[in-house]
């Protein structure tokens, strides 16, 4: 059996899936199980959220089955405190993040514990079919389907910006500027004509103030209606645009990485955090800023 641990928001869940998924696509007749125990206690984000808008096909690993392989933590402030204090054990995989992704990782024929977030294409690029189907969105609601046709009309570009918890955050602040939207936005309009651009963020009003002089195109949209539960609704909307400018979030990743027009221009931050990891989510034919 293998065994993926599922934890953080919906971008990082989102990666953790795609990895299971890609260990089931190589081993099929291997039994692929969720870890969903450190939701119980987990305050941040939306919770568990894939069961909400997808349609997940691996069961959930119950703390018996987990036990076998790995610690059986039941809770999310259980497992802060044991992973801290218990050794690895052989039959886990914990991602090292100073080391350069390794896909062998998906081909190890025992029982196997994946912990980690797993962000990167190189982990399931080659089942690239099975990831979009898996990730397709409910309908929208009248609002949200409106705006999609607008987008979908036009030449559009998405700009996602993260303020809230990454603004004085050490691991991701300083990364995504003001300068670096500057630049983004002007590589991009100097490859492309853009007619329409959405802007998605957990601060419109610091967007509005300080980007409206940079948006000088036919429309521009601000999305501020897709909170809590709903904010799913803006990767959706994301991946609809022709063109992306993200930020360094696994959840404007998504919206750019299911982008289906082949034509795409993805712009994006040079680099991803400050931990000095050795691999960088960010896709080889996306524009590094």
């Amino acid at each position: 059996m293998k065994i993926v641990k599922i934890l953080g928001g919906l971008g990082n869940q989102m990666f953790q899936y795609a990895l299971a998924c890609s260990i089931k696509a190589h081993q099929p007749k291997e039994e692929v199980a969720l870890d969903l125990h450190c939701f119980k206690g987990y305050s941040l984000h939306n919770g568990y959220e894939l069961n909400k808008i997808f349609q997940p096909k691996f069961k959930t690993a119950g703390l018996k089955e987990t036990a076998k392989i790995a610690y059986p933590y039941c809770s999310y402030n259980t497992w802060r405190i044991g992973s801290r204090i218990f050794p690895i054990r052989k039959s886990m995989i914990k991602e090292n993040c100073k080391r350069p992704v390794d896909s062998s990782i998906l081909y190890l024929h025992d029982s196997i514990y994946y912990d980690g977030y797993w962000q990167s294409e190189e982990y399931f690029k080659d089942i690239k079919g099975i990831i979009l189907k898996e990730f397709s969105f409910p309908p929208f609601d009248e609002r949200n389907e409106a705006c999609a046709k607008e987008i979908i009309s036009s030449n559009s570009l998405s700009i996602h910006i993260r303020r809230g918890d990454f603004l004085n955050h050490p691991l991701y602040k300083d990364i995504c500027t003001l300068q670096y939207y500057e630049e983004a936005i002007r590589r991009v309009c100097s490859m492309t004509p853009i007619d329409h651009v959405v802007v998605f963020s957990n601060d419109i009003d610091w967007c509005q103030k300080n980007l409206s002089s940079l948006l000088n195109f036919k429309s521009t949209t601000f999305i501020d209606w897709n909170v809590g539960a709903q904010s799913y609704n803006d990767i959706h909307l994301m991946s609809l645009c022709k063109h992306n400018i993200i930020a360094n979030s696994s959840f404007s990743w998504w919206g750019a990485w299911l982008n289906k027009n082949p034509n795409k221009i993805v712009a994006s931050p040079r680099i991803w955090d400050h931990s000095g990891s050795a691999s960088n989510p960010i896709c080889k034919d996306w524009i590094r800023i």
